[in-house]
């Protein structure tokens, strides 16, 4: 084909990608646009997944080659130190949610996607011959990136909390081993590069995190993930590459709204490493695919432009600057959720790593933690001390791991001459100081106590539910991960009369859930239970009373 007219078809494709953003999203009402999005999304995220697998299985060979150089030894050693990651995080850190009740909604909406090819979260759903029907839905704010890897897994497994426990149990693996390969294609040093992938399995936040259903741990994978395929492609140049930096860079859009601040992070290594590549026509061919496969969140992303998010004021802005900016700070310094060890070792590293050679190298990584770790300074829930919104340091935490494997590889650099066995040192100090970090990452925490209770009840109390029954409860999701028919409590008070119709209709019963927010002082949330037990007659099947809390389920017996 004539090069003018690759590019023509190249602008018609921007063109008519961008025409068909802004049909959809002109005068659309915003229920009609979630009604749309829910199923578009869907095929968007199914496509690019695949793709991605794709080009993952295209680029084996170019990521092969590393391993090849490195030496057999070294690849054991990397593949020991993914191994116990993935066992202290699986083990020893507890395995419970931390953010309720995110958790739930993201697993709720993998098996609406599983179940349903939805993208939404179930308000009401019957299970039929264990098939679940949705009969009321919402669509969420959060992009559906993480939902839909839990649908891949609940679609080959079947919906099962413990498997996406496990699943980010895996990538914790999965993410030592690309920290590995990000450093050495960094740095070209071997023992800088375990040492980065050693420490970023141990830093305690990281073990916390990696053992819940939270959405974060997979969003620092896949922005580990791009980062690779940038820099296979910065040093192979292949088609193929592009290919798997277009695909994993698409898919890593949909984690996080501020997933797209990678698009600067990898602009600068391209601009720092090897400018000329903004002259390859390649590289804006793919930008077509890219943009093809980013309708989706881009979509999502105007669709929930006006939600406050939890804010009382604006989500952003200078205001929160000083506040977070000292709080974020301090946190590396604190030596109680992040060593001060690591904090020390990574500062050695950036100012006293190599030589100007490592000056590039170092600032990609710089800008990589600056806009992952600055992004959440405006963010009025940016402070790391704000609730469990410490997850958003994970974040972060990749590009610090690598400049504590070039800290620890420069004091060596120092002592060896003069030290004998100084590398075991170094490991054995790194492993000592872990071990003071060991009651906090064995610990569940305060933290959102009353809410833990509850789920914790709500599985118990899922399993003495009989077959063919439904619960009236305000977190639908937790029952029906547990394959049990839920309904939103506030359906009684909205449309008076919803428990007594489900009376004839299930044989096993109806019951009502006393949960968290039954219990809390907003009354706007308690009446949807008190108007329940105010209409009905009951009988308590099981009641806990924790703290100043009750929690309980109860048989509706009928009408008063």
């Amino acid at each position: 084909m004539h090069k003018s007219l690759q590019y023509i078809f190249m602008i018609i494709g921007y063109l008519l990608i961008a025409l068909f953003l802004l049909i959809v999203t002109s005068d659309a009402q915003m229920q009609q646009l979630h009604t749309f999005l829910s199923i578009y999304y869907v095929y968007m995220l199914e496509v690019n997944f695949f793709l991605l697998i794709m080009a993952f299985i295209l680029n084996y060979k170019y990521i092969k080659e590393i391993f090849v150089e490195i030496g057999k030894k070294s690849f054991l050693v990397l593949i020991l130190i993914s191994i116990a990651g993935v066992f202290t995080t699986s083990f020893i850190a507890p395995r419970v949610h931390r953010i309720y009740y995110d958790e739930d909604i993201y697993n709720n909406i993998g098996q609406c996607i599983s179940d349903h090819r939805r993208v939404v979260v179930c308000n009401e759903g019957y299970y039929e011959s264990n098939e679940l029907k949705v009969i009321a839905e919402g669509y969420n704010k959060q992009p559906p990136g993480y939902p839909y890897l839990t649908s891949v897994v609940f679609r080959i497994f079947g919906t099962n909390e413990l498997y996406i426990f496990i699943l980010n149990n895996l990538i914790f693996g999965l993410a030592v081993i690309v920290i590995f390969l990000i450093s050495f294609f960094l740095f070209k040093n071997v023992y800088a590069a375990l040492i980065a992938s050693l420490s970023y399995a141990l830093i305690p936040i990281n073990l916390h995190w990696f053992n819940t259903c939270a959405a974060e741990p997979s969003t620092a994978f896949f922005a580990s993930m791009v980062m690779l395929a940038s820099l296979i492609y910065l040093r192979n140049k292949k088609a193929v590459n592009l290919f798997f930096l277009t695909s994993s860079l698409a898919f890593f859009f949909n984690f996080r709204p501020e997933c797209f601040l990678m698009v600067f992070v990898i602009g600068c290594l391209f601009l720092l490493k090897d400018v000329e590549i903004f002259k390859k026509k390649e590289l804006y061919f793919f930008g077509v695919l890219l943009f093809l496969l980013s309708t989706g969140i881009l979509i999502h992303l105007f669709s929930v432009r006006g939600q406050s998010w939890g804010a009382t004021g604006t989500k952003f802005s200078l205001d929160y600057f000083f506040r977070n900016f000292f709080t974020n700070s301090i946190f590396y310094f604190r030596n109680k959720e992040f060593p001060l060890l690591f904090t020390i070792f990574a500062i050695t590293g950036l100012f006293f790593y190599g030589n100007k050679s490592f000056i590039r190298e170092k600032i990609i990584v710089l800008i990589w933690f600056l806009a992952f770790w600055g992004v959440f300074l405006f963010f009025y829930a940016g402070s790391y001390q704000f609730g469990q919104d410490v997850r958003f340091s994970i974040l972060s935490y990749v590009p610090i791991s690598i400049f504590i494997g070039l800290g620890v590889n420069f004091i060596i650099s120092l002592l060896e001459d003069k030290i004998r066995a100084v590398k075991i040192i170094a490991v054995f100090l790194i492993l000592f100081n872990f071990t003071w970090f060991l009651p906090f990452i064995s610990a569940e925490g305060e933290e959102a106590w009353a809410a833990r209770r509850d789920h914790k009840y709500t599985v118990e109390f899922a399993e003495l539910l009989p077959d063919n029954s439904i619960v009236f409860t305000h977190n639908p999701n937790i029952f029906l991960l547990n394959k049990k028919s839920a309904i939103q409590s506030s359906s009684e008070t909205y449309n008076p009369g919803t428990v007594e119709r489900n009376l004839g209709r299930f044989k096993g019963g109806v019951y009502v859930h006393f949960n968290y927010w039954s219990n809390v002082e907003d009354p706007a949330q308690r009446m949807f239970t008190e108007n329940i037990f105010n209409r009905y007659n009951y009988e308590m099947i099981k009641e806990y009373r924790y703290r100043n809390y009750k929690y309980g389920l109860y048989k509706i017996i009928g009408p008063k």
